[in-house]
């Protein structure tokens, strides 16, 4: 009997988008609940389709907010995405579906099974890991409604048999604390863990392959982007002192080297609907 998985009831907040509006209008985004045996491992499946046929293509525009590994097919490829560390632009053409998992952070670990330092920025064919994701597997899955595909990705992930590693939530506790204690150095994330700045460094270095720095901007900054999409009239010296920044200036340096134009430039692009 194929494994079927339900659509998730709550509707999942794709955080790395920078302009979730628009993402809305011109994607059919649906997130699918694990099951138990792979809650430790996977966040959420999900499934993306767009027709585009007589439009102009989409640009979506998103930067990661937490270090997430991806595992995907489509009718191109099948591939596993690490995490990005800079702003990527995604274009939907024509028509397309991809189906997806994504992993905790910290969790590829367990299927790569070697240290993920410095493995960013890469999409690596999903049959490295997988030998059994070849065309005919990509073929049949891609053939089935969303429910049955992402459940024989599902089945895919289960055949590697990965083994509960303890520091994948260990990682996630300390990212969602990033998230709800206002923290912004790796000092305070260490004292908080009750472990040296060294053993986080190296924490995240082997299982998430980018450093917590790179987390605690992440968050930051996209943080202030939120901020600019919710209000009419951003307050910027408010958002930069919010976020930690010693002054306006560093906080606009910060955001244009990240998401590639300055906070009034995005604000301009979002436009009056987003």
């Amino acid at each position: 009997m194929k494994l079927v998985l339900q659509r998730a009831d709550a509707i999942y907040q794709p955080n790395g988008h920078l302009d979730p509006v628009g993402f809305g209008r011109h994607i059919d985004f649906h997130t699918y609940l694990p099951p138990e045996s792979l809650v430790p491992f996977i966040d959420h499946f999900w499934t993306i389709s767009w027709n585009r046929a007589s439009q102009q293509p989409y640009i979506s525009e998103q930067v990661m907010h937490r270090p997430y590994v991806d595992f995907y097919l489509s009718r191109d490829e099948a591939g596993i995405q690490c995490t990005f560390r800079e702003k990527r632009d995604y274009q939907a053409v024509d028509n397309g579906r991809i189906i997806g998992a994504r992993l905790l952070p910290g969790a590829f670990r367990v299927f790569w099974r070697g240290s993920l330092a410095g493995l960013y920025n890469e999409t690596i064919p999903l049959q490295q890991v997988f030998s059994s994701a070849d065309l005919p597997f990509m073929e049949d899955t891609l053939s089935l409604p969303d429910g049955e595909a992402v459940g024989a990705l599902a089945e895919l992930i289960q055949s590697h048999n990965p083994q509960y590693d303890p520091n994948i939530a260990v990682i996630n506790q300390i990212i969602d604390a990033i998230e709800t204690e206002d923290m912004q150095t790796v000092k305070d994330v260490a004292r908080w863990v009750g472990k040296s700045e060294r053993w986080l460094q190296q924490l995240f270095q082997e299982y998430v392959g980018v450093g917590i720095k790179w987390q605690l901007q992440r968050y930051k900054l996209l943080r202030a982007a939120k901020s600019i999409r919710e209000w009419d009239k951003p307050h910027w010296a408010d958002i930069a002192y919010d976020l930690g920044y010693s002054s306006q200036q560093h906080f606009i340096t910060d955001f244009r080297r990240v998401l590639g134009k300055t906070p009034v430039q995005y604000k301009k692009d979002l436009g009056p609907l987003s």
